[in-house]
């Protein structure tokens, strides 16, 4: 019985009724808490719908089924990673998903892309809250407008809340309008700081590392890059090693040799270019 339930569920899932599949997996689970594919299939509707509380829950409830250790968790890792950044918890979410990606390399698992995406993203999201903290603490004046902008957000986020546990609206408008004021709200703090970058003569501004520079294997801004048959770039030491032991190409997982390898001498260029520029990054 519990399984017809998930495959209603996924029927549902298809025809785009995601809180109809949400509800669906709950009875399966309910019926049965011991199958972590029903965890991982209400995860991934929660994904849909951003209840990104209820994703980190059934993850890690299917992550302990599956077992931590076990390649078979390696999706639900990645549906943590997304929760945990959901949440704005960068560190956590790149505590789990570099973890999850490096034993994703030794089992060649399909998830390794998907898995260093979460990695960089968790990564730039770490970045921009320690340059949100370093821009604020160099002016008090900017600090405190961001902070009143984000104090407006909270209570209009709190007030949306509030007609959704009324029911006066549903979940997936009130996910769409929070989205659309968070937005709103990250667009305005933007332009407050380029106006205080302006008025303080290029003193105040925010730092960011381009993704193109950045080593998909290490996560860190490439020394001495070179490039794949496949034409994707990384640094010499962790691609070298990778192929070593594995054999293949980290994102196409076709076969390949150390001897495949090229130098990427516009990329190298480009690297010491903004390194150069850009002392602070190496500690990025």
């Amino acid at each position: 019985m519990s399984f017809e339930l998930k495959e209603k569920g996924n029927q549902l899932f298809k025809e785009g009724d995601y809180s109809g599949a949400e509800d669906l997996y709950s009875q399966a689970i309910h019926k049965n808490p011991s199958e972590p594919t029903f965890f991982t299939n209400r995860a991934l509707t929660r994904i849909r719908l951003e209840k990104w509380a209820g994703v980190e829950q059934d993850a890690r409830a299917a992550i302990q089924l599956y077992g931590p250790k076990s390649s078979t968790s390696l999706k639900s890792c990645w549906y943590l990673a997304q929760a945990l950044l959901g949440l704005h918890r960068p560190q956590e979410a790149y505590e789990v998903a570099i973890d999850a990606y490096r034993a994703s390399l030794t089992a060649k698992s399909v998830q390794t892309e998907n898995l260093s995406k979460s990695v960089l993203r968790a990564k730039q999201q770490i970045w921009s809250q320690k340059e949100s903290s370093r821009l604020r603490e160099m002016d008090q004046t900017l600090a405190s407008v961001e902070q009143l902008i984000e104090a407006d957000l909270n209570r209009a986020v709190a007030e949306l809340q509030g007609q959704l546990d009324r029911g006066d609206i549903g979940h997936i408008g009130c996910v769409e309008d929070q989205k659309a004021l968070r937005d709103d709200a990250e667009k305005t703090i933007q332009n407050v700081r380029e106006a205080f970058r302006i008025s303080s003569k290029g003193e105040i501004k925010q730092r960011d590392v381009p993704d193109y520079l950045v080593d998909g294997i290490t996560f860190e801004i490439m020394h001495d890059p070179v490039m794949t048959p496949s034409g994707s770039s990384f640094d010499r030491i962790g691609i070298q090693k990778y192929v070593e032991q594995a054999g293949v190409d980290p994102i196409t997982r076709t076969p390949m040799t150390v001897q495949d390898l090229r130098p990427n001498y516009a990329l190298k260029a480009a690297c010491e270019e903004f390194l150069t520029q850009n002392g602070w990054a190496v500690d990025w």
